[in-house]
Parts: C-alpha cells; sequence; structure tokens
C-alpha cells in the first residue's frame, strides 16, 4: 500500500497544465437491470432511433481522440450482443466484454482492473449515458490530465433544503457550491488503484467512482457539462434524450 502511495504521489507531482495525450482506457457500464425503466428490453439494449443505447455511447468513446481502448462491463446474458455489435459497428477499441458483478461499484471495480497495464488514465462512463458529446469526454479527460482526477457534471439550479431527522428543514445550502455528478469521471490510474485500495470492501457502498478518490484524500475537479448529459434511469427519460441527440444530429 505504501508503495501504491508514493508511485500515485509522483505521478500527480509529474503532471503538467499542456498534456497532449496520455493512454487513456474507457469502462463503459452497461451490466445494469433497468428494474426502473420497465419494459421487456434492458434500457442499454433500447434502441434510440434505430441504435441501441449503449450502440450509442460506445460510438462516441470509438471515436474520440483521447481515448486509446474500451473496456465494456454488461450482464452474463447479454455479453454475446455486444460481441455482435462490435462487428456490425466497427467498435474497434474494445479490446474486451467482461461480465459486470453485482453492483455499479463492484462493475467499475472490475472494468478497471481488466483494462491495458500500459494505461495511465481511466474514464469510467455509465452507459446509460449516450447523449454525452466528444467534447464533454475530451474536457473531461485533459482536465484529468492536469489534475490527476476530474468528473463531468453540472451545477445546480435549484435551491437545496438539508433536512433533519423529522423532515423539517434544517439549513438552505448555497446553490453555488452543489453540482450534480455526472460521468465520466476520469483518473489517474495510480490514484484509482490507491483509491481502490484504501477503500478495502467500503468501495461497494460508493454510488460514484469520484467518492473513492475523495475518501482517499485525492482533489477530483469538477467539469461543467451542462444539463443534457442525461443518465437513462426512467422510461420518460427516453423521449428527453431523443430529442437531445436529434438536436446535436441537426446541428451539424
Amino acid at each position: 500500500m505504501v508503495n501504491l502511495i508514493f508511485a500515485a504521489e509522483q505521478a500527480l507531482k509529474g503532471l503538467t497544465k499542456s498534456v497532449g495525450h496520455e493512454p487513456t482506457s474507457a469502462v463503459i457500464l452497461v451490466a445494469g437491470k433497468s428494474t426502473r425503466t420497465g419494459g421487456k428490453t434492458t434500457k442499454q439494449l433500447t434502441e434510440i432511433n434505430g441504435i441501441p443505447v449503449a450502440v450509442r455511447t460506445l460510438m462516441k468513446f470509438q471515436a474520440s481522440e483521447v481515448i486509446d481502448e474500451i473496456v465494456i462491463v454488461a450482464a452474463e446474458e447479454e455479453m454475446p450482443v455486444y460481441g455482435e455489435y462490435i462487428k456490425q459497428y466497427g467498435l474497434t477499441k474494445v479490446t474486451k466484454v467482461i461480465e459486470g458483478g453485482e453492483s455499479r461499484a463492484e462493475s467499475a471495480k472490475k472494468g478497471f482492473y481488466a483494462i491495458d497495464k500500459k494505461s495511465k488514465y481511466v474514464a469510467i462512463h455509465d452507459g446509460a449515458r449516450c447523449a454525452v458529446t466528444l467534447k464533454q469526454i475530451e474536457d473531461v479527460v485533459r482536465t484529468a490530465y492536469s489534475h490527476g482526477a476530474a468528473i463531468a457534471a453540472t451545477r445546480s439550479t435549484d435551491t437545496v433544503k438539508r433536512a433533519d431527522k423529522d423532515g423539517f428543514v434544517a439549513k438552505t445550502i448555497d446553490r453555488r457550491t452543489i453540482w450534480r455528478a455526472q460521468t465520466p469521471q476520469v483518473f489517474l490510474k495510480k490514484m484509482y488503484e490507491v483509491s481502490l485500495a484504501k477503500a478495502g470492501d467500503k468501495y461497494v457502498y460508493a454510488t460514484d467512482d469520484a467518492m473513492l478518490a475523495e475518501a482517499s484524500g485525492f482533489k477530483v475537479k469538477l467539469v461543467e457539462c451542462g444539463d443534457s448529459n442525461i443518465k437513462i434511469t426512467f422510461a420518460s427519460d427516453f423521449e428527453r434524450v431523443r430529442n437531445i441527440i436529434e438536436a446535436e444530429e441537426e446541428g451539424k
């Protein structure tokens, strides 16, 4: 553990503001059961204008100049489907399709340990965020090159209240300091490895990847990505994402 921490600290000291490109792997999480969207097909395999949600996400990372490798973390029963997608859509950056875990955190961990050993950075992304743009991916990755860790996020526009145990307002929080986390979340590989090691079995309680780095004392830079980078969670989200995608395609 001491050696891991030392290696991460040395790597962080070596960061510069003018890095061109570093070997970067993307871990795309598509192992969810889609219990909240309903329907017979999981959200990642549901088509939006003829293309499955997961494929739309993978195509963005395939096209990104800052991504060198893609590891897909899928449900066991859907793994063969991704083999077909790789061929059909020319997803040449995909090096592995592995089985996911019992939770998102477990899937992220498995994906991380499956990336190329030569990679210096890892970008972890929810496959259900298929409206992510190439610019958002690049902005977050390049910010991580400069700071060691960066996540897509957007500032809260709502007034946020903290409640007491009885459901009464305990405090109004300054919304200028509140951000809603998104993905991709990008980390120096050595930093993420230290964060997992420090977390031990507690990593399973992390609802996003930045929590691990934060708990280990690392600073994570927030990158404003707006509110279009939606994660499909409910059935109503499909229409919202479809509108975003169509607007982007019409603007090209």
